[in-house]
């Protein structure tokens, strides 16, 4: 009977032992939700110092698990879906050595530039999406057509 009056005594110890491994673990594999619980568990550690029932210290940590689960869950940087990466183009009008051409990419009419300067696309030929720079799409050739090299 000494121990469990011990150890409810000691409670706010172990909901701080418990935050603390649930926040590093959070830290360590970076999922926010484990970092929530961590700190909800060590926001009830204070609060256990002054509310003496398990029960409402469990209610406690309930309720600001959840509340830090979403508002950390929000925080997380969502992927970008302005560009999808490997996605083919067809070439509409000549892309010249270093200079700017025009390709259709997801039905609508962009300018590009190759990623490669010194390679000129002809039209009709497909290229893949590399990147953007602003309105300019950077595509590289699928295919490399044989060109005559400058001698």
């Amino acid at each position: 009977m000494e121990t469990q009056a011990l150890a409810l005594s000691n409670i706010h110890i172990l909901w701080l032992v418990g935050g603390f491994i649930f926040l590093g673990l959070g830290l360590v594999i970076g999922e926010p939700v484990a970092a929530a619980l961590g700190l909800a568990a060590i926001i009830t550690a204070i609060a256990a110092l002054s509310v003496p029932s398990i029960l409402m210290q469990l209610l406690i940590w309930g309720i600001l698990s959840i509340a830090l689960s979403v508002v950390l869950r929000g925080m997380v940087p969502k992927k970008s879906k302005d560009l999808r990466g490997n996605i083919d183009a067809i070439v509409s009008e000549t892309i010249p050595k270093g200079g700017l051409g025009v390709v259709s990419y997801e039905g609508a009419i962009w300018k590009a530039r190759c990623q490669i300067s010194d390679i000129t696309v002809t039209p009709g030929q497909t290229v893949q999406v590399v990147g953007r720079q602003g309105n300019t799409l950077l595509v590289m050739p699928t295919t490399f057509a044989d060109e005559p090299t400058d001698s």
